[in-house]
C-alpha cells in the first residue's frame, strides 16, 4: 500500500483521479515509518508532502504530517542555499572567461516541477570542458573550496584521464561542488561528449538570475544514462525526467535520437523513456521508442525494475553489474571495456589504502584487481556463509 502511495504522488501534478486515489490509499493502515523512510530514499519526500497536503491532510496523524513539514522546510532552506552558492559560482566563472553548464540539483527541481525545493539535493553539479579544470579548481579554491579528497599530482592526473568529475567542499563539508568535465566516467562507456553538450547549452530562469544548463534534448540523454548507470534505484531520478519531458515546450526527439546512437546509449534512452511513460504516464511519440526499442527489450526491463524499485538495495556484485552492463549498452564490447576498466583502472579508494611514491604509480593498476578480488571473494564467502546458516 505504501509503495504503491509513493508511486502516485511521484510526479508535479496530479489528476482529480489520481487525487482521490491517493485520499484512499491514505485513508488505509499505513505503516509512516516505513512510508518516510521509502520517501527519503527515493528522494520523494518534497512531493510527498505537497500531494498529500493537498489532497489528505485531513486524514492523516499530526505527527506524520509535521515530521513531513519539517524535513520540507529544511530542504527549501538548502536548495536556497545551493541556489545562492551556485550563482556566486557562475557569475565568477563567467567573469574569468570560463564556459560553466550547471545540472540537476535545484536547476532541474525548476525545470522539472516548476519550484527549485521540490527535489532533494546536497550538491551543486557544474561541467566545465576539460582543458579548463585548472583554473576552474583555482577559482573555487579562491571561493574557500577544498578538493576532497586531495591528491597527488599523479593520482590527479588519472584521475582526469579515467573519470568524470571532483568533489570540492567548504562550510565544514556543508557545502559541496562536484566539478565534472565529463559526463560518465571511462568505466562506463558513454560518448556524449562535453565539446559538443556545451556548444548547444541553454538558459534557465532560477531565483531571478539566468544560469546555463544543458539543452534538454542532452539532458534527457544524460538523465536516462545517469539512470541506467545507477540501475534506477531512485523513484525520483523517473519522475524528474518524466516531468521534464512534460514540461518541455519542445523536444527534438530526432535529434535525442541521433545523439543517442552516437553516444551508444540507444538502449539507456529506450530504458529512461520506457520508465517515464509509466510512472509519469507521460507521452512519448510511439515512433521514438520504435525506433530505440525494436525488440521490446527495454519496455520489459523497465518493468521488472519497478517491480523491484522499493526492494533494498542489495550490493552489487561484479558480475551481476556486468550482466546488467550487457542489458543496457548498445554493444556487448561497451560492456566488456566498462568491465576492464572497472577491475584495472585505480580510484580513491585504492589510493586511500595503499600509498606509493610517485615512482611506482603505475603499480596501482596491478593494485586494484588485487585489491577487488580479495572484496570480492570476502563478499562470497560472507554470502554462502549466510545461505549455510539459512539452510542448517
Amino acid at each position: 500500500m505504501e509503495n504503491q502511495l509513493l508511486l502516485c504522488i511521484a510526479r508535479r501534478e496530479l489528476r482529480d483521479d489520481q487525487r482521490a486515489e491517493l485520499r484512499r490509499l491514505a485513508n488505509q493502515p499505513l505503516d509512516f515509518d516505513y512510508l518516510f523512510s521509502k520517501a527519503q530514499a527515493h528522494g520523494l519526500l518534497p512531493l510527498l508532502q505537497k500531494h498529500l497536503t493537498q489532497s489528505a491532510s485531513d486524514i492523516l496523524p499530526g505527527h506524520f504530517l509535521s515530521r513531513l513539514k519539517r524535513e520540507t522546510v529544511a530542504n527549501s532552506q538548502n536548495m536556497l542555499h545551493l541556489a545562492g552558492r551556485q550563482l556566486t559560482l557562475c557569475k565568477l566563472f563567467a567573469e574569468n572567461n570560463i564556459l560553466i553548464a550547471i545540472f540537476k540539483g535545484a536547476l532541474l527541481s525548476q525545470m522539472a516541477y516548476g519550484e527549485i525545493a521540490l527535489r532533494a539535493a546536497g550538491d551543486i553539479d557544474a561541467l566545465i570542458a576539460p582543458q579548463d579544470f585548472d583554473r576552474g579548481r583555482q577559482l573555487l579554491e579562491s571561493l574557500g573550496y577544498e578538493m576532497n579528497p586531495k591528491l597527488t599530482p599523479r593520482s590527479l592526473e588519472s584521475h582526469l584521464n579515467h573519470h568524470c568529475e571532483l568533489q570540492f567542499m567548504r562550510d565544514e563539508w556543508f557545502t559541496i561542488v562536484d566539478l565534472h568535465w565529463a559526463l560518465a566516467p571511462k568505466s562506463f562507456v558513454f560518448k556524449l561528449e562535453t565539446d559538443e553538450v556545451m556548444s548547444r547549452l541553454q538558459s534557465v530562469e532560477i531565483a531571478g538570475a539566468k544560469i546555463k544548463t544543458l539543452a534538454t534534448e542532452d539532458l534527457i540523454l544524460y538523465l536516462s544514462m545517469h539512470g541506467a548507470k545507477h540501475l534506477w534505484r531512485g523513484l525520483e531520478w523517473i519522475s524528474s525526467l518524466g516531468e521534464l519531458i512534460r514540461a518541455a515546450e519542445s523536444i527534438a526527439w530526432p535529434a535525442v535520437i541521433e545523439r543517442a546512437a552516437k553516444a551508444h546509449a540507444t538502449r539507456m534512452l529506450a530504458l529512461g523513456l520506457h520508465l517515464a511513460e509509466r510512472v509519469s504516464e507521460v507521452d512519448i511519440p510511439g515512433e521514438v521508442l520504435t525506433t530505440i526499442d525494436r525488440d521490446g527489450s527495454m519496455k520489459k526491463l523497465s518493468g521488472e525494475i519497478l517491480t523491484n524499485i522499493f526492494d533494498e538495495p542489495r550490493y552489487a556484485e561484479s558480475t551481476e553489474t556486468n550482466l546488467y552492463n550487457l542489458k543496457i549498452m548498445d554493444r556487448k564490447r561497451d560492456a566488456l571495456i566498462s568491465a576492464l576498466r572497472a577491475i584495472f583502472v585505480p580510484t580513491f579508494t585504492d589510493w586511500q589504502t595503499l600509498n606509493l611514491p610517485p615512482s611506482l604509480h603505475s603499480l596501482y593498476y596491478a593494485y586494484r584487481p588485487l585489491r577487488l578480488s580479495k572484496v570480492y571473494s570476502v563478499a562470497l564467502w560472507r554470502k554462502l556463509g549466510s545461505r549455510g546458516a539459512t539452510y542448517s
